[in-house]
């Protein structure tokens, strides 16, 4: 086995393994949602976030992925490696919208929405960063590094959600005579569960965006990124409990 051919492999196997790791978020999403609405809703929330996988991925497989790379060839790793790392993180763009739309939105528009993201919205935002940059060349070409989607992902999400809390409002009982009303979280142990998967999936996420481990300055990178990415999510929840402690003399897992 020549050298080429090890890293071939080992990159394959990496990017299989941060994929799943990634994956793991889609129960994690899954169970925080549904823990944290009013029960009458959690199985439209379980059926949601299950469809959400399922539709963008497929819209990823037959349009996205082609539209944001222009093509499927890769010589460093398997073509089908690549594509499930990239199509893993589609439902995540769509997630980010559709956690804060929770109880607001029905099933059916929400999924056709999913499709318009899958398809168009997110392969575009990726063609000209990660991808094949259309923009190459013209006066709108820019020069722009994003490790795990800090901008790709989460920023194309965060303003589909703006856009759709301006149109919908907030959820119905959430204020009332301008003080906001606490809504109980419907299952506990499920909020956790599901920060929990969350926080393990963010090592394929960020880790996995390294894009290789086949050299030692590579798996280093690896290692150092989600040594980051776990103390990352440490401090947070350390910072979170003090200020909460210090604001209301008390400790809310929520």
């Amino acid at each position: 086995m020549s050298e080429n051919d090890f890293k071939y492999i080992i990159d394959t196997f990496f990017t299989l393994f941060s994929m799943v790791l990634i994956i793991f978020m889609v129960p994690g999403f899954a169970m925080l949602e549904a823990g944290l609405v009013r029960t009458k809703n959690v199985s439209s929330v379980l059926t949601v976030n299950t469809m959400i996988y399922a539709i963008a991925s497929m819209a990823f497989l037959l349009v996205g992925y082609s539209l944001a790379f222009g093509s499927w060839e890769n010589s460093s790793m398997s073509i089908w490696a690549a594509f499930l790392f990239q199509m893993a993180f589609v439902g995540k763009t769509v997630n980010i919208m559709s956690g804060g739309v929770s109880e607001r939105v029905k099933i059916i528009p929400l999924l056709i929405f999913t499709v318009v993201m899958a398809a168009g919205i997110y392969p575009l935002v990726v063609n000209i960063s990660w991808g094949a940059d259309f923009l190459a060349g013209t006066i709108l070409d820019i020069d722009m590094y994003d490790l795990a989607g800090s901008t790709v992902i989460h920023s194309t999400g965060g303003w589909a959600l703006l856009a759709a809390i301006l149109v919908i409002g907030p959820r119905k009982g959430r204020y009332y005579k301008g003080k906001i009303r606490v809504i109980p979280a419907s299952n506990i142990p499920l909020v956790v569960l599901g920060a929990l998967l969350l926080w393990i999936g963010w090592f394929g996420f960020n880790g996995g965006s390294v894009g290789s481990i086949s050299s030692i300055e590579d798996a280093n990178a690896v290692a150092k990124t989600i040594m980051n990415t776990n103390t990352a999510g440490l401090a947070g929840a350390i910072i979170a409990a003090v200020i909460m402690y210090l604001r209301y003399k008390l400790l809310d897992i929520t």
